[in-house]
This record gives C-alpha cells, structure tokens and sequence, in this order.
C-alpha cells in the first residue's frame, strides 16, 4: 500500500496528464519530491507568489506567469499552484493549494463557447472582458500553525485579506482540490469532459477542525 506522499505524488502527476489531455491546462510543470525540505513542489519552484505576497495582485498573478512558477497554466489564463509538505514518516503536515485567475479576463464559466472558439493551441483570450466579473485568488492552507478560531491549521483564504481564514475541517488531495475548482469555476467543461469520474478520491486524512472552530460557518468534507 502506498503511503501519503507517494499516492500524494502519484495524484499530482495523474492530474498534471489529465488536464492535458481534458485540454484544460495549456502549460504545465511536472511535480517533484524536494527530499531536503521534506516536499512535493513543481519544476523550477520558486515561490515568488509568497515573496511577494505584499504587492497588489497584478504584479503577482504577472510575475507567477513570467516565471511560469505553478503547476498549471489553464486555458483561460489562471493559474494553479499545489505544494505538499511531510514529516520523516511521510505524513501530511501543510499544504498551499492556490488559484490565481487572470486578473481581467472573463471566467470560462460566463462565456464557455466564446473561449472554446477563440482557443487555438496556447492562444489566450485577451480581448474578453466582462464588468460584472471581480476575480480574485483563492488559497487552502494546512500547517501545524493553530491558533484556534484565529488560525485554522485547514483553512481557506479569499482574496488577499490577510486575516481571512475559513476553517476547513481536514486537508485537501490534489483530486479534490482540482475537481473543487473545475466544478466551481469551469462547470461546462467540468460537464463536458465527465472528469468528474477521473478525480475519485480515496485518501483518508484526519479531522483538524476544533470543536469550537465547527461553531463557526467552516467548510466540511467526508
């Protein structure tokens, strides 16, 4: 039985193949296992989104995009980032898990056959804007940082504000992540494709919601 990190690894690496193929990423970077830090990171990590998490998201989603510092590019322009961090054991103890949509494109979701029909291999729609569009990024973090009610060890974080932090009740896997994404921000091709069946999930992680963090309105998975 394979233990977390490699069914971790292997998820990434079987994901990384899918969107490809689904046609929902355009440009990808191969997971790797950094034996020193004890993590699962991507080709060429650099972690520029973290170093320069104090400037205006802009400079950050072009900087990412630049360095190609994520896993995926996908067909809209959004990027995704998943990072997996494990103790000698190779338990799970963090992850950052992150989408950063293009900051002036219209999402996928609103206009699905405009950017089926302006998409030719790498090409990427620029000129499709709406006004009533507000993108911002989205994080789910896990680390062994608790400070109860304020600081989740799972949590997820909306936009930039420092001190948005949503309990989450457990860790998330590649698989549920992605799938979480792709069925809230790319529905129609979410549907289109059937990946929902490709992104069954079998991993079992330990609840790390408090009791009084499930008070508060927190998100929860079985």
């Amino acid at each position: 039985m394979p233990n977390i990190r490699q069914e971790i690894h292997r998820q990434l690496k079987y994901i990384t193949r899918l969107l490809v193929e689904k046609s929902i990423a355009i440009h990808q970077k191969w997971p790797i296992f950094d034996p020193n830090k004890r993590q699962i990171i991507w080709e060429r990590f650099k972690n520029i989104a973290f170093s320069l998490k104090n400037e205006p998201y802009e400079i950050v989603y072009n900087k990412i995009v630049e360095m190609e510092d994520y896993n995926f590019l996908l067909l809209d322009g959004a990027v995704i980032q998943m990072m997996y961090e494990f103790d000698h054991r190779n338990n799970i103890i963090g992850h950052i898990l992150s989408f950063y949509p293009h900051y002036d494109l219209t999402r996928y979701q609103d206009m699905p056959e405009d950017y089926e029909k302006l998409f030719y291999g790498t090409r990427l729609f620029v000129d499709i804007r709406e006004e009533k569009v507000v993108t911002f990024p989205l994080r789910f973090d896990f680390s062994q940082t608790h400070n109860e009610i304020i600081h989740p060890k799972v949590h997820l974080t909306l936009g930039n504000y420092k001190d948005c932090r949503i309990p989450v009740s457990k860790p998330l896997s590649p698989n549920r992540f992605i799938s979480f994404i792709l069925r809230n921000f790319y529905f129609q091709k979410f549907k289109e494709t059937n990946i929902e069946k490709d992104l069954k999930d079998d991993l079992v992680f330990e609840e790390t919601i408090t009791e009084k963090e499930r008070y508060l309105l927190h998100f929860h998975y079985l």
